[in-house]
C-alpha cells in the first residue's frame, strides 16, 4: 500500500494521496486480481482509483487495445 501512495498511521492506512491502480488477470477465472482488490479496499484504498480488466491482458492485446510498458 505504501508503494501506491498510502501512508501507514496508528489508525490504519491513509490513502488520501493514492495513485491509480490498473489490475488485470490472465483470464476471467483468475482469482489473484480480485483478491488483491478486495484486500486493498478493505484496508482503505479508494475503489475509485482502481481500474480492473477481468478478461486478461492477452485478450486485451488480442482485441488491438493499447498496451503501454514501463511506468506511466
Amino acid at each position: 500500500m505504501d508503494e501506491l501512495g498510502c501512508k501507514k498511521t496508528a489508525k490504519g492506512w491513509d490513502c488520501a494521496s493514492a495513485k491509480k491502480v490498473f489490475a488485470y488477470c490472465n483470464g476471467p477465472v483468475c482469482p489473484q486480481s480480485p483478491t488483491a482488490i478486495l484486500a486493498m479496499t478493505r484496508d482503505g484504498f479508494p475503489s475509485s482509483k482502481i481500474y480492473y480488466h477481468r478478461c486478461g491482458i492477452s485478450d486485451w492485446a488480442a482485441l488491438g487495445l493499447p498496451v503501454l510498458k514501463g511506468n506511466f
